[in-house]
């Protein structure tokens, strides 16, 4: 049966690639998170974009690049003060 599954996640992994988007369980190992922490950033509106189809969640990678990119903090330098 897991071998059953496993292949089953890679068609669909093989399809959302051709789409430009990620699978669920690869955004999740990407973020390191967890599934409820994934949902739970869905309900809030604060992870990345993404695609309902069927009951599957896909993430557009432009989307996620984008997320990504607002989690950037910029180091700021101690050695300049302001006069």
């Amino acid at each position: 049966m897991e071998a059953t599954q496993n292949l089953e996640i890679e068609r669909v992994r093989s399809m959302a690639e051709s789409l430009d988007c990620f699978i669920e369980e690869d955004f999740r190992q990407l973020a390191g998170a967890t599934p409820l922490t994934v949902e739970a950033w869905r309900k809030r509106g604060t992870g990345p974009s993404y695609i309902r189809l069927g009951n599957r969640y896909l993430y557009p990678r432009k989307a996620v690049a984008r997320h990504l990119e607002s989690l950037i903090h910029e180091r700021v330098s101690l050695g300049k003060a302001v006069l």
